[in-house]
């Protein structure tokens, strides 16, 4: 995530943002609470709600079965039903606006479920509750584990890992009017949670900071107890809840806390992206896209500008434009959004007469080669530019490759104003997602330009001097890094015109991904020194004083990865390799994750790993380096053979913290918290630079291309690092 090119940018958009300290909200009160559900913010008194208290604990647990309604009209049967009243506020006092929520038909596949304890502040009390931690994941078997999340369709458990939330705003974090930090527990699925399905949570024998066991608010402890109102609407409920448990082997006595929630369809997801890109190929003439033949016509382009020499390595560099179907209106406007069909599935409508014309360049290297054409995928907030990068220069030439790229539209550089108006006021959040998605277009469409007969190959610039094109048209192929790693699995998952995709330091997840990113988490406070408002800012200051109520930071970004995920590969990663999407043919992905990243949490990649069915490169670590970690990389089976034929995970690693001639190499192991890493040298750019990686990428982005062990085989050691060196 290269964003240092535009920290300046954001911070002279965010001077009018009013810096706030974290207010405070009101304590759990021992008092019993009413538990009829006439409130009028529709809040759950379950999780510790009371009439009366703030916003924190009103949505709580979260995801939550009690926040839908039922609908027949779903393929789930029920649609989300969040009340405005309810929602969290910004500093202005506005509350999100739902409306974009309550058209999905359930919560995300990769939800953190949120709950909060009172006195459960620390991830010591997560391994003394029992409940497995990131790097214990298997603990989710044990009979007595802490938490279980059951799946209501197979009756089996979830895999899943639990931690007390350690992210603090720049202000410090929020505390009750009785001085309790007020910290979430958050339980994260270790494999995406299936999509339409149904699941229940408990939580039992849960362990407070002092050693005592935590007791259940009064309104749970009700339903538990059977002691509720025999008219109480929700009783045949809380019993179906607490059957499901009991069956898998939970005591209904022993509960903290119980409840259910059910995930959106695969439809509700996907089907906006599926839409667009069936009509947009439909518009060339293409109408089956799972045959892996080009049809039709090829998407109109030009060029604009060809620098020959532009490298020691590149022969030329080709700029142009291309076209492609707009879905956004204003007319793909940097505040627009899609208008959608009626009904809860909506989808996008074309613009009427409108089209985008996309930024593309392409790097030719040097010498007379056939060049396996490839997309690149850029980091946050930046452009089509990158692919200039040496290490994008150095693997074209080494390997022969065209590479081109284009700018992310809604997260290039262009976008981020329109990224900081989002992070002021959520409501408008959907703009972001809208044209992410649009930008995933924009990659399919310059796919099929470049290995389209009337695409590339009929100008000049990418032609021999006989007339004969320079690209071998066979197939595409995908190779992004950082944002280019994550929303590249999107891509991977939808195009039709490549089969491999290389996802460089990847993740999913921005919920997840976000409090442990260097890039977005400020290391200063917004207003520390007036004169300089750059020094330690980051996206986290924007959001952090737009809503400054810490309690309700989790829960925010927990909100918009609902809507994240139409265009976040989370979304996407159960159908992106074997059982791909409708109309869609099958890929097979690499992923390369640097070990101790310090702006892709490792732990979002091994997630992805898991849920697109990825092998492990084996060893993944030399011996030690694993740091505080039992298990890293526990349910990813091993690559055992020196060519594997299958999607797989590769490990690099720039060793432990040193000095060499006054320079700083290496890098701890990830912490083991939702905090960044920030110990000696980000090791985020080191797998794309190896010669290694390079070799590795290579041999996988071919027609006929499996996963290699090339320079020995693993492990993978970067940055110059010996494997000894620091240990």
């Amino acid at each position: 995530m290269a964003v240092r090119r535009v920290i300046r940018l954001i911070a002279g958009l965010v001077v009018a943002v009013p810096v706030m300290t974290a207010v405070s909200t009101q304590a759990h009160s021992s008092a019993a609470p009413s538990i009829s559900l006439r409130n009028p913010r529709h809040c759950d008194p379950i999780g510790g709600w009371q009439p009366g208290a703030g916003r924190h604990d009103c949505l709580l647990p979260f995801p939550n079965n009690f926040f839908t309604t039922s609908d027949t009209n779903s393929r789930t049967g029920v649609r989300i039903d969040l009340k405005q009243a309810a929602m969290p506020t910004n500093a202005a006092g506005k509350a999100i606006d739902p409306t974009q929520w309550n058209r999905n038909d359930g919560f995300s596949v990769g939800a953190q479920l949120l709950a909060y304890v009172p006195g459960m502040t620390k991830n010591e009390d997560v391994t003394r509750s029992k409940m497995p931690r990131d790097d214990t994941i298997g603990a989710y078997r044990r009979e007595n584990a802490g938490v279980v999340v059951i799946d209501t369709k197979t009756g089996r458990r979830w895999p899943v890992w639990a931690e007390v939330d350690q992210y603090t705003s720049e202000a410090g974090p929020t505390a009750t009017a009785g001085g309790t930090v007020e910290q979430d527990l958050m339980i994260h699925p270790a494999v995406n949670f299936a999509p339409g399905t149904r699941y229940v949570v408990g939580l039992r024998h849960v362990v407070l900071d002092n050693g005592s066991t935590a007791k259940p608010s009064a309104a749970f402890a009700a339903y538990r107890d059977r002691t509720t109102p025999k008219s109480d609407p929700r009783i045949q409920h809380f019993n179906s809840v607490f059957r499901t448990l009991h069956k898998a082997g939970v005591g209904r006595k022993s509960l903290y806390l119980a409840w259910d929630f059910t995930t959106a369809s695969t439809r509700s997801t996907t089907g906006r992206l599926l839409a667009m890109r069936n009509d947009a190929f439909r518009r060339l003439g293409d109408t089956n896209l799972r045959d892996h033949k080009v049809a039709g016509a090829a998407p109109k382009f030009r060029v604009n500008k060809v620098t020959t020499n532009p490298s020691s390595e590149i022969a030329k560099k080709v700029q142009g434009r291309f076209s492609v179907p707009c879905y956004i209106t204003p007319t793909c406007a940097p505040t627009g959004k899609f208008v959608l069909s009626h009904g809860l599935y909506g989808t996008p409508r074309k613009v009427p007469g409108a089209t985008y014309h996309a930024k593309f360049i392409c790097i030719i290297p040097k010498g007379v080669h056939s060049l396996r054409p490839s997309l690149y995928g850029h980091g946050l907030f930046g452009g089509a530019d990158e692919v200039e990068a040496g290490n994008v220069e150095d693997m074209a030439a080494r390997h022969h490759m065209m590479e081109c790229a284009t700018n992310w539209f809604g997260m290039a550089t262009a976008d981020v104003p329109n990224a900081v108006a989002d992070l002021a006021d959520l409501s408008n959040f959907d703009t972001l997602v809208d044209r992410v998605q649009q930008g995933e277009l924009n990659f399919l469409y310059l796919a099929r330009l470049m290995i389209h007969r009337n695409g590339l190959c009929s100008n000049a610039s990418f032609q021999r001097a006989n007339g004969s094109c320079l690209i071998d048209r066979r197939t595409a192929y995908y190779d992004g890094n950082s944002q280019g790693g994550i929303y590249g699995g999107v891509v991977c998952a939808v195009i039709p015109d490549a089969s491999r995709c290389v996802l460089g330091v990847p993740g999913q997840d921005y919920a997840v991904l976000l409090p442990r990113s260097s890039d977005y988490v400020a290391t200063k406070p917004l207003a520390s020194n007036p004169t300089n408002p750059t020094d330690g800012f980051s996206y986290s200051s924007i959001f952090d004083s737009s809503y400054p109520d810490q309690s309700q930071r989790m829960l925010i970004i927990d909100l918009i990865q609902m809507l994240w995920d139409r265009g976040d590969p989370e979304g996407y990663a159960a159908r992106m390799t074997t059982h791909p999407l409708p109309g869609t043919p099958s890929h097979h992905a690499l992923l390369q994750m640097a070990w101790g990243d310090h702006q892709v949490a490792d732990v979002e990649a091994e997630t992805e790993a898991r849920t697109i069915g990825a092998r492990l490169v084996t060893p993944a670590l030399v011996v030690g380096r694993q740091g505080p970690w039992h298990n890293p990389f526990w349910g990813l089976g091993s690559v055992r053979h020196k060519k594997y034929d299958g999607s797989a995970l590769t490990v690099f690693d720039t060793g432990p913290v040193r000095q060499v001639n006054g320079v700083t190499f290496g890098t701890d192991a990830p912490p083991l918290a939702d905090q960044p890493n920030r110990s000696g040298a980000d090791p985020h750019e080191a797998p794309r630079a190896t010669i290694c990686g390079q070799a590795q990428k290579s041999a996988f982005l071919r027609p006929t291309g499996v996963v290699t062990q090339p320079c020995g085989g693993a492990p993978y050691l970067a940055d110059g690092w010996n494997g000894t060196d620091g240990m």
